[in-house]
C-alpha cells in the first residue's frame, strides 16, 4: 500500500502515503491501512468454505498475474529497452520466459476450476474466478474512467547526491528527467518536482 501510494495509484494515496518521523519513520497510515484492508477481506472467510477458498484461490491468481505480466511485457514490448544484467541466461532468456508464462497461465486456471470436478453446486463452486474478475476488472475500470489522466507511473525520488552514474542515465534514458530538469528542480528526480518546475518556466 506504501508503493502504491507514494506513487499516488490509489485513492486517497495522500492520506497513506505520509511517513511518521514521531513513530519511527514508519508508514504508520499504510501499515494500518493494510490492517483494515485484511480484516476486511478476512471477513469473506466467516461466510462460507467456498467463499474462504475462493479468497486463497484469489492469491494464487492474483500473485501469477503480477508476475507473469512484467515477464510478458518484457518478451513482447520490452526488448529494445532491456539490458542484460550480471545474471543473463543469453539465448535461453525467452524460451524461459515463455516457458514461465505458460506455467502461470496454467496456474491461474488450475486454481479457478471447481474442486469438487464437474457438475458444481453452490457449495462446491470455486468462486475465485467471479472474485478475481470484479477485482481485475475494476482495477482496470479505475484506470481507463479516471485514473489514466493523472496517473503518471511510478516516482522515483533519489537525491542527486544519492544517484550513482549508471541511475542517472537511466533517469535520462527513461524520460524521466534530463539534467537541466534535474538540477533545476533541486537535485531531486521526482516526477511531481519536474512539473512544478516546468509550470514555474511557463
Amino acid at each position: 500500500m506504501l508503493a502504491f501510494s507514494r506513487d499516488g495509484a490509489l485513492p486517497f494515496s495522500k492520506f497513506f502515503r505520509p511517513i511518521s518521523k514521531s513513530l519511527g519513520y514508519i508508514p504508520f497510515r499504510a501499515i494500518w491501512g493494510c490492517v483494515f484492508l485484511g480484516l476486511v477481506l478476512g471477513l469473506l472467510s466467516l461466510i462460507d468454505a467456498a467463499a474462504a477458498a475462493a479468497l486463497f484461490s484469489l492469491a494464487i491468481a492474483g500473485n501469477n498475474a503480477a508476475w507473469g505480466i512484467p515477464i510478458f511485457c518484457r518478451l513482447v514490448w520490452g526488448s529494445q529497452k532491456f539490458h542484460p544484467g550480471p545474471f543473463y541466461t543469453g539465448k535461453l532468456s525467452k524460451p524461459i520466459g515463455w516457458t514461465a508464462i505458460v506455467f502461470l497461465v496454467f496456474g491461474i486456471i488450475l486454481c479457478m476450476v471447481p474442486a469438487g470436478g464437474s457438475n458444481p453446486t453452490a457449495q462446491t463452486m470455486n468462486y475465485t474466478v467471479v472474485v478475481s474478475v470484479t477485482v481485475w476488472g475494476g482495477s482496470l475500470l479505475y484506470y481507463f474512467v479516471d485514473a489514466r489522466r493523472w496517473f503518471t507511473g511510478p516516482k522515483i525520488t533519489l537525491s542527486a547526491a544519492e544517484l550513482t552514474e549508471g541511475q542517472e542515465k537511466a533517469c535520462v534514458e527513461e524520460g524521466l528527467v534530463d539534467a537541466e530538469r534535474l538540477e533545476a528542480a533541486g537535485g531531486r528526480c521526482d516526477v511531481d518536482d519536474i512539473a512544478k518546475v516546468e509550470l514555474e518556466k511557463a
